[in-house]
């Protein structure tokens, strides 16, 4: 499992405390987290992850998926046969996340 490279491409506050992050990342495993802070990201829950291939779709990278706990974000790719993606050449994707 490999840290995804992250940047901010976007925040978004909402009347309250809710947020709306999006973040683009650049998949590098099968298997791959992103670790938020509450210092940058302004964020101290996670409460929603949407995520995006964006390019480099192909047969060895054809889906993308997100499960998150405390403020890590798990990413996993995977083939067009739906085992663990092998290629992430020209790869890029998409985090949507709300927060607060």
């Amino acid at each position: 499992m490999g840290a995804i490279t992250k940047t901010s491409a976007g925040i978004t506050e909402f009347a309250g405390d809710y947020k709306v992050l999006k973040l683009t990342i650049v998949p590098a495993s099968a298997s791959d987290t992103v670790t938020l802070t509450a210092a940058t990201h302004g964020i101290s829950e996670i409460l929603y992850v949407q995520p995006k291939l964006t390019a480099g779709y192909d047969a060895a990278l054809a889906g993308i998926f997100a499960t998150f706990s405390g403020l890590v974000i798990t990413v996993v790719t995977t083939a067009a046969a739906g085992t663990a993606a092998t290629d992430w050449t020209g790869a890029t994707g998409e985090l949507l996340v709300i927060g607060r």
